[in-house]
């Protein structure tokens, strides 16, 4: 969905309703499909810093900022998602703040 792209959300999400596990995550295709071209969507997503698969399941780290009237803030976004036939049909997910100021090293 990255760059607004709802067309592509039938072609990677299973056409069954998929199951989402998140408290602002939602299981419905339409709504992903309005939210991928929504300007004020929560969360854009900018970079995939990191990808991982092992048998149905892909995990990313991304880089990802949501807008607050001019002010950007930057996140450290997990999406985990489990496939069938190639078509994603359950997701987790977690959103972290990325520090203003780098305490440990930093995120990336």
């Amino acid at each position: 969905m990255k760059g607004g792209k709802p067309d592509l959300v039938s072609k990677y999400i299973g056409p069954e309703k998929p199951v989402a596990h998140g408290k602002k995550l939602v299981d419905d295709l339409e709504h992903l499909r309005s939210r991928a071209v929504d300007p004020n969507r929560p969360l854009t997503y900018d970079e995939i810093v990191l990808m991982a698969g092992q048998g149905n399941f892909v995990a990313t780290l991304c880089k990802t900022h949501r807008m607050e009237g001019r002010t950007k803030q930057d996140f450290a976004t997990v999406d985990i998602f489990r496939l069938e036939n190639g078509m994603v049909v359950e997701h987790w997910d977690n959103v972290e703040p990325v520090p203003e100021k780098d305490v440990n090293g930093g995120k990336f």
